[in-house]
């Protein structure tokens, strides 16, 4: 069989590995880029070895231990904990919202008796919502949620998805999380790392297999797709079938690398309403056991924009109801094909995590590993699970 993956990011490279490896067919990558790592792309500076990511930061996270050793497999990853902070009122406070940014924000006295009141409404270890905490009668912890409300949650809302603040649902009807402890770790999953060599060194690693063939500087729209069994788009959907059924829309990520600011103190900070670019990340503080040769800092302050098609790139894709209805069409189009499988972000028009894109690319070999009768792994076998279920299902409607 002859495979062509369409896309040499995270979700492409580990279908193509799969399918080489498990399979032990012949599989062709190809990326209209000079690079391979799509939105995972990133390099060691050569002067300082920081490891910056100019598409956008991404962190392993995953309670998944067999994801963990899957990417094991092609690089050492680093473990760390990421701890954001943002900017509230001109004070960088902890991020993900919990007890340590009430002291950190508002005077002693006054923390104290909040904290006192949500373990006491509440409980202490407890993750609830900024709706939770507005709908109580309590007037003090209305005005936290509110004060929160205005401070992080509305403005980032409005910077991240480009909408009118009077579109936004008001702070009764916000699920943004609280945490009722002092935890300041932003992921809570066992493990989390970032590949020490970077995530392009990975996806190299996870490409180098004698039945994968890299083509870059490469369209789909130059390839004669009937030379293949089968062909893997992690490529937008609605670009596939020429958009017949409209735009999908998506917001996009811009970096820019600043290398002559003065050292910072922490690893990314979140700019909810001050400035145009929404977070900075410090590269060299991403890696907390790291050791330059130089004192050199880069920073990368990340902008979301509109995406337009020609200019900048998709990421975050704009699920509402118009967006869906357009996807779903694409959707029913894409069921009258045969052998050609829609999956990454951009495939399946939904935002994964790093460790996600993975359990997709597994997923959907898996699905040819099904069909062909083939044994699996005793380590793949929830995975397996999970795609024969929904098979099933599917048959079944």
């Amino acid at each position: 069989m002859k495979n062509l993956v369409v896309g040499a990011g995270l979700t492409g490279a580990v279908i193509a590995e799969r399918i080489a490896s498990k399979l032990d067919e012949e599989v062709v990558v190809i990326d209209k880029a000079s690079h391979i790592g799509g939105m995972h792309y990133d390099y060691i500076d050569k002067e300082s070895g920081i490891l910056v990511q100019p598409r956008h930061a991404n962190f392993l996270h995953t309670n998944n231990k067999f994801i963990w050793d899957y990417l094991s497999k092609f690089t050492k990853l680093q473990p760390l904990t990421f701890r954001p902070l943002v900017q509230i009122q001109g004070i960088n406070a902890t991020l993900p919202l919990c007890l340590l940014t009430l002291h950190e924000v508002f005077p002693e006295d006054f923390a104290k008796m909040l904290e006192n009141k949500l373990i006491a409404k509440f409980g202490y270890n407890k993750k609830i919502t900024l709706a939770e905490m507005n709908r109580n009668f309590d007037e003090d912890l209305k005005f936290l949620s509110e004060y929160f409300y205005e401070n992080v949650f509305k403005p980032y809302t409005v910077k991240q998805w480009g909408i009118d603040e009077n579109s936004i649902p008001p702070c009764a009807d916000t699920y943004y999380p609280f945490d009722i402890s002092l935890d300041d770790r932003y992921f809570k999953e066992k493990y989390q790392a970032v590949p020490a060599c970077g995530w392009t060194n990975m996806i190299e690693n996870i490409l180098r297999h004698k039945n994968i063939k890299l083509k870059l500087n490469t369209d789909f729209s130059e390839i004669n797709p009937r030379k293949y069994d089968r062909i893997f788009f992690t490529g937008s959907i609605d670009e596939y079938f020429d958009y017949k059924h409209g735009e999908l829309p998506y917001r996009s990520v811009r970096v820019e690398i600043d290398e002559k600011l003065t050292d910072l103190n922490g690893q990314t900070f979140n700019y909810p309403y001050n400035y145009d670019f929404i977070r900075a990340n410090v590269f060299k503080n991403i890696l907390p056991n790291a050791i330059y040769s130089t004192n050199k800092n880069i920073v990368g302050f990340e902008y979301i924009e509109q995406f337009e098609l020609g200019k900048n790139e998709r990421f975050y894709p704009i699920n509402n109801s118009d967006s869906q209805e357009i996807y779903e069409k694409y959707v029913e189009e894409s069921k009258v094909l045969h052998n050609i499988y829609f999956a990454g972000r951009l495939g399946e028009f939904k935002y994964y995590e790093s460790d996600e894109l993975v359990t997709r690319a597994f997923e959907t070999v898996a699905r040819l590993m099904i069909d062909n009768n083939e044994e699996f792994s005793k380590d793949e076998e929830e995975i397996n699970q999970e795609v024969q279920t929904e098979v099933e299902n599917s048959s079944n409607e």
